[in-house]
């Protein structure tokens, strides 16, 4: 009698700690699938960050390229302009006259054919106009070039003839493009130059 009770406790307290252990396996089961629910979302979490910062490099690559295409753009701009005008003016000055007839002013494209008297006596003629977006330059009807590089286009170039009482001028107008997209860059420049022998 004493002994069945005694067993009837130990399977019981068997049977209970069983029971205890499936519990604890369980309780331990939904902790680790607690966890690695916990992880996934660190896991989103550092994803959505580096995808953040990524993006964030990228941006400041583009803005960096982009800068450095609106820089080169502005430097063939002003080379080119700069060279160009530089060697209007000089001829100008040079000039003894203006042919009008072979000249067009006030209007784009222009045209401008100047006559320079050389040391010798003998006339020299020099002609600027546009061709193929490109500053050409003419010396004694020969062609000796671009004044401009590949790298920009004149899209307007316009002669004004100043004459006054006492002298005779050219107004220069000159637009210079370069680049393309959003690091196109345009720029008008201007001048004027006074004929050495009419003042």
């Amino acid at each position: 009698m004493f002994s069945n009770q005694s067993r009837t406790k130990e399977v019981r307290i068997v049977s209970n700690s069983r029971l205890h252990d499936v519990r604890g396996e369980h309780s331990s089961l939904t902790r680790e699938e607690k966890h690695a629910g916990f992880s996934l979302v660190e896991m989103l979490l550092y994803v959505a960050l580096l995808s953040l910062s990524l993006l964030v490099v990228l941006q400041t690559l583009m803005m960096m390229v982009r800068s450095y295409g609106n820089l080169r753009a502005t430097q063939h701009i002003e080379q080119d302009a700069g060279f160009g005008l530089e060697r209007i003016v000089r001829e100008v000055r040079d000039a003894s006259d203006i042919s009008d007839g072979e000249s067009v002013f006030d209007t784009n494209p222009g045209e401008l054919f100047l006559v320079t008297s050389t040391v010798g006596g003998t006339n020299r003629t020099v002609e600027f106009y546009l061709e193929n977006g490109q500053l050409m330059f003419k010396e004694d009807g020969i062609v000796s070039g671009a004044l401009t590089g590949t790298k920009s286009t004149v899209t307007n170039l316009v002669f004004r003839k100043i004459t006054t009482a006492r002298s005779k001028g050219v107004k220069i107008e000159m637009t210079v493009e370069s680049g393309s997209g959003r690091t196109e860059k345009s720029q008008d420049f201007f001048s004027t130059a006074v004929l050495r022998d009419s003042y």
